[in-house]
């Protein structure tokens, strides 16, 4: 993550670079609460995360009351966790000041909630049913509450996972940019040495890591030498999708996609359930979540966040400036989890956006094209695991079959 963020953000860390450093404490771990999921555990494995690592939430089970759906607020009671995540978080920034990191930090991860209260939930599809678009699909059944169709979140799975990291480590392991030449400097680790580093470094075959580090080894000793020709042709085959970087992280990527192919029945089991006929109020994330511009609701939950974060943020202003009479911004935050029953704020907007795109209003009635870009989506993060598994050599004969230096470098040049 680390690596990720200079790629990312690297005028912040010209500012200071030691501010910015992801740790493990500032990364911690997923909870289901700082990103609104449905906790909903179907395969508790390991028995207690929490020996793994503290930080970790107990797994919520099926019968736990959590995932009950509220009678009197019609929405489901883990949501209040993520309240008070994102309250606690605001309050460090008020506190924190415009100064702090930290505060700073923790401000977005609050306004994070927030955002996806509207891209993660089926708040607009209450939102276009109470407006009188009734054949919208709700993505949950009827509950026994006050609005009997409840506010839900979808659950967060392995396959959201890999298809969340696949694409910004592809971006840096396969760029296709053209870049001018660079030397090679000896002893430099590159963005995309970082990563295959760490990634390797998790592999329970050490091999894997002790190879890529001869390798690196190799490359120090090559990128020493006052032969520019050679340095230049080396450059030249690791600054592109080479045949071996690809290989490489390819073996780890390959278990990973045996691991998503050995859960395939599992998860598939619970895409195929559809909530809004199955009595069920635990959609699944990739049939809820608005945040790829191919849904339909994409462009309206966008407006209602925007609208939401800019209320907040100027609240959060109003704390740092000792503005007179400014409310606090976790009050201004928390009332906007409510179910579109109980407020009117987004009426205005839904009703415009509406009328506007009748078209995606009948998109978002008909589930089988929903399925079918949720498919793709699908697809495309199976295709990022495939692309990092294609190669021409073996990466283990590469380092461990070479009987000298020049052995490997004939290996790895094809001279």
């Amino acid at each position: 993550m680390d690596v990720l963020a200079v790629k990312e953000f690297t005028d912040l860390m010209k500012i200071d670079r030691s501010r910015f450093v992801v740790t493990a404490a500032r990364l911690g771990v997923y909870r289901p609460a700082e990103h609104i999921d449905n906790p909903r555990t179907l395969d508790p494995k390991p028995a207690n995360p929490k020996e793994r690592d503290a930080d970790f939430d107990a797994w919520v089970l099926p019968d736990d009351p959590l995932l009950k759906v509220d009678p009197d607020t019609s929405m489901k009671r883990y949501i209040q966790r993520s309240v008070e995540v994102m309250a606690a978080g605001l309050e460090s920034a008020v506190n924190g000041g415009p100064g702090s990191t930290d505060g700073l930090r923790d401000m977005g991860a609050a306004l994070h909630i927030l955002e996806d209260f509207f891209a993660h939930s089926n708040f607009a599809e209450l939102s276009l049913i109470k407006l009188g678009h009734e054949r919208i699909l709700p993505w949950t059944s009827a509950a026994d509450c006050k609005h009997r169709l409840p506010l839900v979140t979808g659950t967060f799975g392995g396959s959201d996972i890999i298809a969340s990291l696949a694409e910004p480590l592809g971006r840096i392991l396969f760029s296709t940019d053209e870049k001018p030449f660079e030397a090679i400097k000896a002893g430099e680790r590159y963005e995309r040495d970082q990563i295959i580093q760490i990634v390797l470094g998790e592999h329970p075959d050490p091999r894997l890591l002790a190879g890529y580090e001869a390798f690196l080894e190799a490359r120090d000793q090559w990128a020493s030498q006052p032969y520019s020709e050679q340095v230049e042709q080396f450059y030249a085959f690791i600054g592109t999708p080479g045949r071996l970087l690809g290989n490489a992280f390819g073996v780890v990527m390959q278990s990973l996609a045996i691991w998503l192919g050995n859960s395939v029945d599992d998860l598939q089991t619970l895409l195929d359930e559809d909530p809004n006929s199955s009595g069920s109020t635990d959609p699944s994330h990739s049939q809820l979540a608005k945040d790829h511009a191919q849904h339909p609701l994409h462009v309206l939950a966008a407006t209602l966040a925007r609208k939401a974060v800019l209320q907040v943020g100027q609240a959060v202003l109003g704390q740092w400036h000792g503005k007179e009479g400014a409310e606090h911004p976790v009050q201004v935050a928390t009332r906007f989890f409510t179910h579109p029953m109980d407020c009117d704020w987004q009426d205005s907007i839904v009703r415009e956006w509406a009328e506007a795109n009748p078209e995606q209003v009948e998109r978002a009635t008909l589930k089988s094209e929903l399925d079918q870009s949720r498919i793709q989506l699908q697809r495309s993060a199976q295709k990022d695991l495939q692309r990092f598994s294609q190669d021409g050599s073996d990466f283990l004969d590469v380092f461990f079959e070479s009987v000298s230096l020049a052995d490997l470098w004939a290996r790895i040049t094809g001279k």
